[in-house]
């Protein structure tokens, strides 16, 4: 919300609730002047689905503009994510560190999409004598930095290197899931023998892996997916003047 004069407040929800108010909303913004709220994807209250706006002039002798009837200017903008996001059926590539975590998310567009998240590395002693590693890859859809002791799906297998998440598990479904990345390995004094104790040491310039996240749709006579697809990108802009002190709704915003 850009203030353009007086000092309006700035409250969001989801459906069902199309009115928000300072009792009832899921995100706000009480700055002095323009208003910002960022509703990231990964965010627990995040759902696709209508979103609603209300917009509310405050007025009073505790702020600047007194009783000053505020006017303003609503901007709604959808991006695409990126930042720790794993792109789907691509290769992608980083290092990990000895006893780290790595974490990003992907997320699954509908309930009728397998899912298949590989983690590839040298794990060959021979190979490899002193850069193999056995690193541990960890998936939830409700934590959002999963740890071998927080987490939905372990890759807990040396030769096997994937994850499937099929449609018809009753705990995959669609929406945001997260995949932490633990640079698991044996310190130097409980690693006797190198070649199969998978050593700390090979860590010392960071291992080189890869993941990637494989979608297969289902056809659609074996499925039929229960809730319009997410994980859709789009943008849109609002602009509407406020001239009373009261809250207006914008009804009709889609994310």
């Amino acid at each position: 919300v850009y203030a353009l004069g007086g000092e309006p407040n700035l409250y969001v929800s989801k459906a069902p609730d199309q009115y928000p108010t300072v009792q009832s909303l899921v995100w706000s913004s009480y700055n002095w002047g323009t208003e910002n709220i960022t509703i990231m994807a990964s965010d627990p209250n995040f759902s696709p689905g209508m979103f609603y706006i209300g917009v509310h002039a405050y007025c009073g002798t505790d702020v600047s503009t007194l009783f000053t009837p505020a006017s303003y200017q609503v901007a709604v903008q959808l991006v695409t994510p990126s930042n720790g996001y794993l792109p789907l059926n691509q290769v992608f590539s980083s290092q990990l560190q000895a006893n780290k975590y790595l974490y990003y998310k992907f997320c699954i567009p509908d309930d009728c999409t397998n899912v298949n998240v590989k983690l590839q590395n040298c794990i060959n002693a021979t190979t490899c004598p002193t850069t193999y590693a056995w690193p541990e890859m960890l998936i939830s859809n409700s934590v959002t930095k999963p740890t071998l002791q927080d987490r939905t799906w372990k890759l807990a297998e040396v030769s096997r290197r994937n994850i499937l998440l099929n449609h018809q598990n009753p705990n995959v479904r669609a929406g945001h899931y997260y995949v932490g990345v633990y640079g698991w390995c044996t310190p130097a004094q409980f690693c006797n023998d190198k070649s199969t104790c998978g050593p700390c040491d090979n860590y010392n310039n960071a291992i080189q892996f890869t993941l990637q996240v494989l979608t297969t749709k289902v056809p659609q006579n074996q499925c039929k997916p229960s809730q319009p697809p997410g994980c859709t990108n789009d943008a849109l802009t609002l602009k509407i003047p406020l001239l009373l002190c009261f809250i207006m709704y914008l009804l009709n915003v889609v994310m």
